[in-house]
């Protein structure tokens, strides 16, 4: 019987690029709501390398936004906790004193009949890969506006 050998596997191409020591204290300086000048002291940086990172690091903005992500989710974790008992309030106050605009805005919170929907973040891309997406479609777009702006331009010169 011929013996089988395992074939090698692949490398892991999910794991992100490591971020420094001083990336990882600007983020947890940074989820507190400091400023970027905060944050570069507790990082032993610039404040304009935290500018740097914040504005044109992926690695860094995904890794800020999943910890704003898992603060986020703790808060909603909390508020939702804490629905039963609002809606119990809130039956009670409609019951003794009927309100349609607070009935509408309750359904719309909800998400019903339109409007806001409680439960979406709103907070941005998590990964590397959804910020350099993100980018390229926003260099896209504004590829497309500069093209316009310059059809604009040249067709004012032919105005003139």
């Amino acid at each position: 019987m011929a013996t089988r050998t395992a074939a090698p596997t692949k490398p892991d191409q999910t794991r992100r690029p490591e971020l420094s020591i001083n990336q990882l204290n600007a983020v947890a300086v940074l989820i507190t709501g400091a400023t970027d000048a905060e944050a570069a002291t507790a990082a032993n940086v610039t404040r304009q390398t935290i500018s740097h990172w914040r504005h044109h690091d992926p690695v860094f903005q995904a890794e800020l936004n999943q910890a704003r992500a898992a603060i986020w989710s703790a808060s909603t974790d909390q508020l939702r906790s804490l629905v039963p008992r609002a809606l119990t309030i809130l039956a009670a106050a409609l019951a003794e004193r009927p309100d349609p605009k607070l009935a509408m805005d309750l359904l719309r919170l909800a998400g019903i009949g339109g409007g806001a929907n409680l439960g979406q973040a709103g907070i941005g891309p998590t990964t590397a890969a959804e910020f350099e997406a993100a980018a390229a479609e926003v260099a896209e777009r504004a590829a497309i506006v500069d093209l316009y702006r310059f059809d604009l331009n040249a067709t004012r010169r032919w105005e003139d």
